[in-house]
């Protein structure tokens, strides 16, 4: 895969095993503008995943709870409102309303420790006044 620029998001050991977190980024849309950019790095089997925090289903982020993006078992991403389930290294949904539907992917990749992403125009400086910053973990984006 070739990149051109990543932007790193967190470190490999801020997402524990089996686990998932939500970070609110700011990117360019096609207009120029700064809208929000939520997504979910996930660590599953030992491999990083990352989606765009959207179910396709009727749009709304997976995790109707803050923090909270796996079914009972830990082994599916969940959509909190409608119980959409998700394969983890697919995004395809296997159970629910939206099933064969596909979570946006984000391109990953392992920078000296450092989880990055790839392929998104992301905005340094966001501005964006959100509720819910209270509730993701603080992103610094440099640029590599």
């Amino acid at each position: 895969m070739e990149v051109s620029e990543i932007f790193a998001v967190c470190h490999v050991n801020d997402v524990a095993k089996r686990r998932a977190v939500g970070y609110v980024l700011a990117r360019i849309n096609e207009e120029g503008k700064t809208v929000p950019f939520p997504i979910i790095i996930v660590r599953h089997q030992g491999k990083y995943y990352a989606y765009v925090n959207r179910c396709p289903h009727q749009n709304s982020r997976l995790d109707f709870e803050p923090k909270s993006f796996f079914d009972p078992t830990q082994r599916f991403l969940l959509c909190g409102k409608h119980g959409a389930q998700f394969d983890i290294p697919t995004g395809v949904c296997n159970d629910g309303p939206c099933v064969g539907a596909e979570l946006e992917k984000v391109a990953l990749v392992i920078d000296q420790e450092e989880v990055c992403i790839a392929g998104v125009q992301i905005a340094e400086e966001d501005g964006l006044d959100r509720e819910e910053k209270d509730l993701y973990p603080e992103v610094v984006i440099t640029s590599d």
